[in-house]
């Protein structure tokens, strides 16, 4: 290879490498790290989010891990086991928007709560647990939100929640 061949590859390498900085912190591309396995649960900051119906009355109180990152929010609880009756994951989002949420790798069912800027249920979906052989990137479940909340299936219903009832996430009270 001659000198200015390898030149021109260093410059190469080099404008790709500056490309893609670009694109991480401008938000368009995760940064490498996020492909590297999931955070450790200690990573996950906490707080409590608490249901009420129209009248104000607790329907419900859920002990939530956020996800807040790129990473945690691709992972979710798939390298979860099991979910504690009132446990569960909340996933945040700047704006509302559609989200479609996959049940990859997951070893239980879920209700997915989506949850708009207002802080109503825009909409519950059940979930199943994937099946053998199956890595449940094809168990979807789309809908409209600013937050969306995963609790063990079956614990909506079991609290009497619906959509319009609200969500109150405390922020005080991140752990």
């Amino acid at each position: 290879m001659t000198l200015q061949r390898a030149l021109n590859v260093v410059g190469v390498i080099a404008v790709l490498a500056l490309v893609l900085t670009a694109a991480v912190a401008a938000g368009v591309v995760p940064p490498p790290g996020a492909f590297m396995g999931a955070p450790d649960n200690g990573d996950y900051e906490r707080t409590e989010v608490t249901i009420t119906n129209n009248c104000s009355q607790v329907l419900g109180t859920v002990d939530v891990r956020i996800a807040d990152t790129y990473q945690q929010k691709y992972t979710g609880l798939s390298n979860t086991t099991s979910l504690a009756n009132g446990s569960g994951m909340l996933f945040t989002y700047e704006e509302p928007a559609e989200h479609t949420y996959v049940m990859r790798e997951m070893d239980f069912p879920l209700d997915i709560v989506f949850i708009g800027a207002d802080g109503r249920i825009n909409a519950i979906e059940s979930a199943p647990a994937p099946g053998p052989n199956e890595n449940g990137e094809n168990i979807q479940r789309t809908g409209q939100a600013q937050y969306i909340l995963e609790v063990p299936r079956g614990w909506m219903a079991s609290h009497g929640i619906h959509v319009g009832h609200r969500v109150d996430i405390d922020r005080s009270d991140r752990r």
